[in-house]
């Protein structure tokens, strides 16, 4: 009753024999520029994804690899100076931090010293000064007095040696202020130095990677599992960036499009049940469905498309590409290959 059911609601269909097998073909394509040294697959011959195809001279990138290298370690041996130039660095802006924190100190050191200098000569005036009064009374001896006279003139001299230790001391802590603030400025300066340093030490590891990754083209690879075919290259053919070397037709993912009347469209719908002849098996018809229709004709997608605006009108029936899927896949003794002709039945509903 099923059965029944289907048969009358479903139509005579729309049929159409423009209409061919098509699938994923995927192109072989190098992305550097060499010679062909081994050429491991031939036409028609079934490949995995990821197996070896060709491979190409790869002596040039070999080296490009190897100054990369090079290059990355003297980066990275300049790193190392850096940094231990920035170590001096530091050290020196503590070694001059110290010589001026003992000049800072100096100076507090001379400072009293002068104080008590002056003190020193305050006192040996006064004694002095006692002394000739005491002369001049006669209760005192010349020696006494030229005694006190020396020892006003040492304090006087201490005081003038402490106040001029107080100058030097102050001209070296600000000799030693400015050293430090050049040591700092320097220091900064090494600091940069290390951080482009390092900057250059990225730059030459992605140099590094860049070459090893184009050596690593060298080995070409089927992008797809499937069987290769159209193979053009021979052995010693220096081939370049995308030119195509061979075919990869991928297994598994074929459909049909077939290329309806625009006046057979008028009941189509998406999901409609299909029935597919091809030429090559008179006796076997297989099972699709409708899974979408183009938005345009095929003319609209011509290199040349009509210009109907001339003129010169014809008015000429109008093709729209139908694609169609397998709800069944072919069986190993009826395949299908890209390219074969067949004939497109759809079964409209009522």
């Amino acid at each position: 009753m099923l059965l029944a059911v289907l048969l009358t609601g479903c139509g005579a269909g729309q049929e159409t024999d423009n209409a061919q097998v098509q699938a994923d073909i995927s192109p072989v394509i190098p992305k550097v520029s060499a010679a062909v040294v081994v050429i491991r697959v031939s036409d028609n011959q079934r490949v995995r994804r990821g197996d070896t195809l060709v491979l190409l001279d790869d002596r040039d990138l070999k080296l490009r690899v190897e100054q990369a290298e090079i290059a990355l370690a003297q980066a990275r041996a300049n790193v190392v100076v850096a940094r231990k130039n920035s170590a001096a660095a530091r050290l020196g802006i503590a070694t001059v931090a110290s010589t001026s924190g003992a000049a800072t100190a100096g100076i507090a050191t001379a400072r009293a010293t002068v104080e008590s200098a002056r003190a020193r000569l305050r006192q040996t005036t006064q004694n002095f000064q006692r002394q000739a009064a005491l002369l001049a009374q006669q209760s005192a001896t010349q020696q006494s007095v030229d005694n006190a006279r020396a020892d006003r003139d040492g304090a006087a001299a201490s005081l003038a040696a402490a106040e001029a230790q107080v100058k030097v001391l102050t001209g070296q802590a600000g000799a030693a202020t400015n050293q430090v603030a050049t040591a700092r400025s320097q220091a900064d300066i090494v600091g940069q130095s290390v951080t482009l340093a390092q900057l250059a030490v990225k730059q030459t590891e992605a140099a590094l990677a860049t070459a090893r990754l184009l050596e690593s083209y060298t080995v070409i690879t089927a992008p797809a599992s499937g069987v290769v075919s159209d193979r053009n290259l021979q052995v010693g053919q220096l081939v370049a960036p995308g030119q195509t070397l061979m075919k990869v037709a991928q297994d598994g993912n074929l459909w049909v499009v077939a290329n309806f009347k625009e006046t057979q469209l008028e009941k189509m719908k998406v999901g409609q049940p299909v029935e597919i002849k091809a030429d090559t098996y008179s006796d076997k018809v297989f099972q699709g469905k409708v899974q979408s229709l183009s938005p345009a004709t095929g003319a609209r997608y011509s290199l040349l498309p009509p210009d109907n605006a001339t003129g010169n009108f014809v008015k000429v029936t109008q093709r729209v590409p139908v694609k169609i899927v397998f709800t069944e896949p072919p069986a190993a003794d009826t395949p299908l290959r890209a390219g074969m002709s067949v004939t497109a039945n759809v079964k409209e509903s009522k």
